[in-house]
Formats: structure tokens, sequence, C-alpha cells
């Protein structure tokens, strides 16, 4: 551990035998330890972040090789890096950058846009003190690296408090960080109805984008009383407003959020249910278009079993002849080979006596 070379003077007044005596005691004073290890960067494949700012790409790796980073730092936060780094050769560069929780200090060289080198990382005393008071104590000087990485303010643990998340566990805290949930969303959700959720609800909703814009999108669709979990599944399905309303406008209403999450698994499409309708099966049930899909019942199927002779069939007909394999040139085949190919019936049940159909053929 680095020493402070100030030290710290305590006098003692003591007293003995009637006479007084001050005694100097000097204390040398702890520096909280430091995190080093190597760098690298490349400008070259910069990102631009959420903010629309561009951002050069760094990865760190501690001196032990335990831990590694990858984040990005926007080029104006690099105090002390010269211009020359991305447009030549910059050799024995020293830089810093500088977060609450601490300060980088890097040193290497950049050829073209691209760096290597070694840093340090000096946590902020200020920053582990006012942590501390907010009930993360006895932080590391790892544990800071990975908050400055992460930004992770006492600002934002105070606002996170105030919503009703404080003393959070450490890795909950920088989840919730990474995947940007704020207190102002946290109030949103609750006054839409979603009070006191857990952390990590919180995280798979930002993480499937179940943003209070969209959740306030899906309730005024009258889907009927949806949860958090209903929403991310919602989501991750791409359930959105548009093939809701498109399902409504075809006559399907009254339909539950596990119904529409079951058509978009399915890959039911609104183009599709079109199609049906203009061969003559409009008006299917939810479960009848999801059973169509579910063995290939497309409406390409149903113009080629037509083709066939096949024009009046029902969807049980189409399904069964899905199930058993039988397709136009199944038909073709058979009536090919002698058989009388008059129904779907026909083509059911002499697919279904497969082997003594395979026989006929080979004589």
């Amino acid at each position: 551990m680095r020493r402070v070379a100030g030290i710290i003077v305590v006098l003692l007044s003591l007293v003995a035998t009637a006479r007084a005596t001050t005694v100097l005691i000097t204390i040398e004073a702890q520096a909280p330890p430091t995190v080093s290890g190597d760098w690298s960067a490349d400008q070259r494949n910069a990102w631009t972040g959420a903010d629309g700012e561009p951002r050069i790409q760094f990865n760190l790796r501690t001196e032990a090789g335990d831990s590694r980073w990858g984040f990005g730092i926007r080029a104006e936060e690099l105090q002390g890096l010269p211009p020359s780094a991305f447009s030549g050769v910059a050799r024995d560069v020293s830089f810093s950058w500088t977060r609450e929780a601490g300060t980088f200090r890097f040193s290497g060289t950049f050829d073209a846009g691209r760096g290597s080198g070694r840093y340090t990382f000096a946590p902020s005393p200020a920053y582990l003190s006012a942590m501390g008071g907010l009930g993360y104590r006895s932080l590391s000087a790892e544990d800071a690296l990975r908050l400055a990485v992460l930004d992770v303010t006492t600002g934002y643990v105070r606002e996170l408090g105030q919503a009703g998340y404080s003393s959070l566990p450490l890795d909950t805290l920088t989840r919730m960080r990474i995947h940007r949930v704020s207190a102002a969303e946290i109030r949103e959700l609750a006054a839409l109805g979603f009070k006191g959720l857990d952390a990590d609800t919180l995280v798979r909703m930002r993480i499937h984008q179940a943003t209070p814009e969209v959740v306030r999108a899906l309730q005024q669709l009258g889907l009927g009383e949806l949860d958090p979990e209903d929403v991310i599944r919602l989501q991750i399905h791409k359930v959105t407003p548009e093939f809701v309303r498109g399902i409504r406008d075809r006559g399907y209403t009254g339909l539950r959020a596990d119904d529409y999450v079951r058509m978009r698994i399915h890959r039911v499409s609104l183009e599709e249910i079109d199609q049906l309708k203009a061969l003559g099966f409009g008006g299917l049930a939810a479960d009848e278009l999801v059973r169509f899909r579910i063995h290939k019942v497309t409406p390409a199927f149903i113009r080629e079993m037509r083709d066939v002779g096949f024009v009046t069939v029902t969807e049980d007909q189409l399904v069964r002849m899905r199930i058993h394999k039988v397709d136009a040139q199944f038909v073709r085949d058979a009536r090919a080979d002698g058989f009388a190919m008059t129904s779907p019936s026909d083509a059911v049940d002499l697919a279904i006596r497969g082997p003594r159909y395979t026989r006929a053929r080979k004589r």
C-alpha cells in the first residue's frame, strides 16, 4: 500500500507527579490502495453511445489478469492526450481520466489511433467515504475501479435510495447501472401500476426495452391486466402495438397477451391472414391460425393442393395432409402409379398405408 507523505500530529497532555508533560505523537496516515495493469485503446473502432457521441474503445486488464474491462471514453475526457495520438505516432504519452470514484493514469504509446501501455487507478477517498455513508463500507480498490468504469456516482446511488432501492448488493447496483435503470423510470413504472418491482425485474425490463412508454402503449390496447412478465414476454416476441391493431382490424377481438405471444412465436403474419381469407379461409380462430403455422399449412400449400384437384378442403383435412406428408407431388406420384386420388381423405389414407404404397411403386 502507498503511504501519504503527511503526518497527523496529536497532542496529549499527561499529568504525572504534579507536572504536565506534553507528548508529541506522530501517526502515519494510510492512503487507499491503487490498482494497476495493462491498457489498450482503438480509436479506429470507435462507436457511438446512447447520447449520440463517439467513444474510443478502451480495454483494461488488472495486474493479476483476473479482471478485464471493455468500455468507451469520449476523447475530450482524456486529459493530456495529444491530438497526434489519433493521426500519427505518439510515444511516451501520459494522460488521465477522472471519474467521481477515482482517477485513471495512463502511460504508453499510440500509433494512428491504436494505443497500449500501463495504467494505475487511485480511488477517491472522498468517494469512498461518501459511499460508506450510503451503506457501502469497506469497498476495495477493485470495487472502486468497477464503480468508476460504470460511472456509479453517489448521486445515482442516492436517487435509487430515494426511489426505495437503498443498500443494494454491490453486484445488483452495478447491474442496474449497466442497464441504465433510473429512479425516474422506476417512478414512472410505479405510476403505471408496476410498484415494488425487485431489482432483477427492473433490469430485465430494461434489457428487453420494456420502458414506461412501451408499458403505457400496451396498456392502452386493452390486453387485460398486464404484469411485468407479460410486458417482457410481449417485448421478447415483438408484439408491437402495430401488430395488435392489425390483428384487431382483421376481426380478432378479445385476445389476451398470451394469444398474441403464441401468434408471434409461430410467425402468424397479417399478410398471411389476408392471403388465407382470399383463399376462402377467412375468420379462422386465433388457435387455428397457430395450428396452420405449426403444421405449415401455408397459402402456397393450399394453392398447390387446389392445382391437383383438391378444391374443397376443410381446415382439418389440410392439417392432416401436412401431418402425413401429403403434398402435390405425393398426389401426382400416386395417380401415376394407378391410385385414385379423388379426395384429401384418399391421399391421407394412402399415406398412412405407406409400406404397401411403397411396394406398389416398386412393382
